[in-house]
């Protein structure tokens, strides 16, 4: 979807200057170093579903749409700072710099994408301990960027007795209720790093693996890498909100993605079909998507 996003702004309106999307890094502030980094792959219902199949949606790719899979990376830092980010996300943003940087490009641009086997991405950037005792998400929503905090304290875990091997690790089982869903998560005492994927953490071990009660979110440990690189923090033109506001955004871009998307260009006009990338047009109507968050409450 975010090439979508790309193709509407690119390809309907004046070429945008790279520093004019808020969407991308203007500069990066280091914010520790990280000591090693845990690979997770994630699967996952994708957050944005079209909400009917256009005819010219292969049933195929219809059938891709029901399951995303991302390989999301968390970096822990010497100071206490971690950062949980998608790897796709990070080397696709990499392409639309490059393209915006060259215009002559755009029209390579689907060939270049699907040929560097980069899926869905999720778009949100979690910091734990950042500032201190708080956690800070970056997230976006068409060609705006947005951050908020949140308290740490809010996940309240169950550890049981049961137990299972993951990268070799024995680790344990912990269970919480969180926003709306019930997760399972395994920590490995071993590595006694209070943290894990997506906002997990509290447990006395590393979250190597965690999965909901219906198997939609699944997250899987896959890799453990000992690295001394700066721990980033993006900076863009970030609107500072709450969760509970980028949920009401992302659901109005939902129900209208080309209105909502060209509305945000200055001077642009909404036109009622876009092309789809394959020598068709795809209506405005066909374009609307239902909304399916992580986080239900």
């Amino acid at each position: 979807m975010k090439r979508l996003f790309f193709l509407l702004v690119i390809c309907l309106s004046p070429l945008f200057a790279y520093s004019q999307l808020g969407i991308f890094p203007k500069g990066y502030e280091t914010l520790d170093t990280t000591a090693f980094r845990v690979f997770y792959e994630f699967n996952y219902p994708p957050t944005f579903k079209m909400a009917k199949r256009p005819a010219i949606v292969s049933v195929e790719d219809s059938l891709k749409q029901e399951k995303s899979t991302d390989y999301m990376v968390l970096e822990i830092g010497t100071k206490g700072i971690s950062k949980f980010y998608s790897d796709y996300k990070r080397r696709l943003d990499s392409l639309i710099m490059d393209v915006l940087k060259n215009p002559q490009k755009v029209a390579l641009f689907q060939e270049t994408i699907k040929n560097s086997g980069i899926q869905k991405a999720d778009d949100r950037e979690i910091f734990k301990n950042y500032p201190e005792g708080k956690i800070t998400v970056t997230d976006q929503a068409a060609i705006s960027a947005f951050t908020y905090e949140e308290n740490p304290d809010e996940i309240q875990w169950q550890i049981t007795s049961d137990t299972m091997t993951c990268l070799n690790y024995l680790c344990q089982k912990a269970t919480c209720d969180f926003r709306g869903r019930h997760y399972e998560a395994w920590f490995a005492p071993d590595l006694p790093v209070n943290d894990g994927p997506w906002k997990f953490a509290g447990l006395p071990g590393l979250i190597l693996y965690a999965v909901d009660s219906e198997n939609q979110y699944i997250f899987k440990a896959v890799a453990l890498e000992n690295v001394q690189t700066p721990l980033q923090f993006a900076k863009r033109d970030y609107i500072k909100t709450s969760r509970k506001e980028v949920d009401k955004i992302k659901k109005r871009f939902a129900e209208d993605p080309l209105g909502y998307t060209m509305n945000a260009v200055p001077g642009a006009q909404v036109p009622e079909s876009v092309p789809d990338g394959k020598g068709g047009m795809i209506s405005r109507e066909d374009l609307k998507m239902i909304y399916n968050p992580m986080e239900l409450e």
